[in-house]
């Protein structure tokens, strides 16, 4: 593999790792700067590596609904919503062409996935309609989007590829609590913050090595 694009992936997992010490900084530009970097230098990665060009798009995708999500208030929210349901789109858009649903129904493993992802997002979703208030029909819209992509990558792959679809889901999950039901100043969301960032990277990590890049992974 290409020295430039692994040097680009390591950058890319140290400013990921390093972004921990940032999470309780108060919104800036420089912390917008690191929360957005470690996924940006994925999506070079992706394209270095010679990745399908959706996949690219779907990370640069990200990491422009990851510079909104690094400032407070809702207009960075709806921003960065709109993004990352953009980013999911694209993904499906990527799956698309190797779809197979008959997995889904015929391997044990996968049906039950599917259930348990529909299942949870649905009741979640129940949950915070109320507290979401006059952003519950765009969550919503997000929702069904990620939930897309989630079963897309189940309907196509193996464990990895699943594995990171389903940790962008329960991420996301995690931060719709933080956001609606903890708020964004409470113990619990101090303690949510790392797992957000760490299974939101490690989903980005996952998904972009499993299309792009080690050759084990892509099984």
């Amino acid at each position: 593999m290409d020295f430039l694009a692994l040097a680009v992936l390591a950058a890319s997992i140290a400013f990921a790792l390093g972004y921990f010490r940032w999470l309780e900084r108060p919104a800036s530009l420089y912390r917008a700067v690191f929360k957005t970097l470690p996924v940006l230098l994925l999506a070079g990665y992706a394209a270095l590596s010679g990745a399908p060009p959706l996949l690219t798009v779907a990370l640069l995708l990200g990491a422009i609904g990851d510079a909104f999500l690094a400032y407070d208030g809702k207009p960075a929210f709806i921003r960065g919503l709109a993004a990352f349901l953009l980013a999911h789109l694209a993904y499906v858009g990527l799956f698309w062409p190797a779809l197979e649903p008959e997995l889904i129904v015929t391997e044990a493993w996968r049906y039950a996935a599917a259930w348990t992802l529909v299942i949870a997002s649905s009741m979640m979703l129940f949950v915070l309609w109320k507290p979401a208030g006059t952003l519950a029909p765009p969550v919503a819209a997000y929702a069904l989007a990620i939930i897309a992509m989630a079963l897309s990558a189940l309907a196509v792959g193996g464990i990895p590829l699943f594995a990171g679809a389903a940790l962008f889901t329960v991420s996301d999950l995690a931060l719709a609590i933080q956001t609606f039901l903890a708020g964004p100043k409470s113990p619990a969301a101090r303690k949510l913050r790392p797992f957000i960032w760490g299974s939101y990277y490690a989903a980005q990590l996952i998904l972009t090595l499993s299309i792009a890049g080690l050759p084990f992974l892509a099984s």
